[in-house]
């Protein structure tokens, strides 16, 4: 597993400034399971630039990150998905399971306390989004972010509140130590799909990955960012639009969002910052021989 610190990654979007915070990034799948559709011709056609960066050579496994993005405008501090959490009981997903990732300690070395958040935006409501809503206190698990207003769009609450379509999903608790105690707190607001912070920061619908996927677009007069969410787990998506994660809750809406998210984008001014690339993880979608590819910034 790689190191769970790494150097701050800031970007400037006119007055606003966009920080990542790492939780963990490692090898971590292994393309077909990842990615069911694939095949090891797949793989092998884009061998060449997957390695070693976005595939560990040695193994064969594709490089993931968890990281949170931290929004910080002149008037709100927004961060956007909160990773697996610590000391969360999760046997069916061992990579999350009682974790004790220095992720607070990495909040703190980009300069923020969890005081300073006013708003905690989640993409969408699967477990890896929303682990650091809550930690462990007196054995009890309160919101990490005392002073923030927690925003889940409704339609992606209306879906996982359900406990037989998180059953499909999952049976392990997250639902119960990362979202319940939040809603019960008080300091959760359901808001539309299209909910707007200001005239420079909003979310927009991307749906399939899950029912009420939304991106996070900041714009300036200088320039414009997307937080992209899961419409891309790895970048083999941008060269093969067909390929889903087998976390998609709708495949073929999830194939129709993604691929009109890369037509949207594709040689356009906006950085896309998704939220698994690994570092550098932002960057740019373009054109390539009939498909995409995604140009990571080198400049960070």
């Amino acid at each position: 597993m790689r190191a769970t610190t790494s150097p701050i990654y800031r970007w400037q979007v006119g007055e606003i400034e966009i920080t990542r915070v790492l939780e963990f990034e490692a090898a971590l799948f292994e393309p077909g399971v990842i990615h069911p559709e694939t095949s090891p011709e797949i793989i092998e056609q884009h061998r060449t630039w997957l390695e070693p960066r976005l595939m560990d050579p040695a193994s064969g496994l594709l490089v993931f990150a968890f990281h949170s993005m931290i929004i910080k405008t002149p008037r709100a501090t927004i961060l956007v998905d909160t990773c697996s959490g610590n000391d969360k009981e999760r046997p069916h997903k061992p990579r999350y399971h009682r974790k004790d990732w220095p992720y607070l300690a990495n909040l703190a070395a980009a300069g923020f306390a969890p005081e300073d958040i006013d708003y905690v935006l989640c993409t969408h409501l699967h477990v890896d989004h929303v682990g650091w809503n809550t930690r462990l206190l007196g054995g009890r698990w309160v919101p990490t972010f005392p002073n923030a207003r927690y925003l889940f769009a409704r339609q992606e609450w209306e879906y996982w509140r359900v406990a037989e379509l998180r059953g499909r999903y999952t049976t392990d608790p997250y639902y119960e130590d990362s979202l319940l105690p939040v809603m019960e707190s008080g300091q959760a607001d359901l808001v539309a799909t299209d909910h707007a912070f200001d005239d420079n920061v909003w979310i927009e619908p991307w749906p399939g990955h899950t029912p009420g996927h939304v991106c996070v677009v900041v714009r300036s007069r200088q320039a414009s960012v997307v937080l992209s969410g899961d419409i891309m787990h790895t970048a083999l998506q941008c060269a093969e639009p067909q390929l889903n994660s087998c976390f998609c809750v709708d495949p073929e809406i999830a194939r129709a969002t993604r691929r009109r998210f890369l037509e949207t984008f594709a040689d356009g001014p906006a950085m896309v910052i998704p939220a698994h690339f690994p570092t550098p993880t932002a960057g740019w979608i373009r054109s390539h021989e009939g498909s995409f590819r995604f140009h990571f910034d080198h400049l960070r």
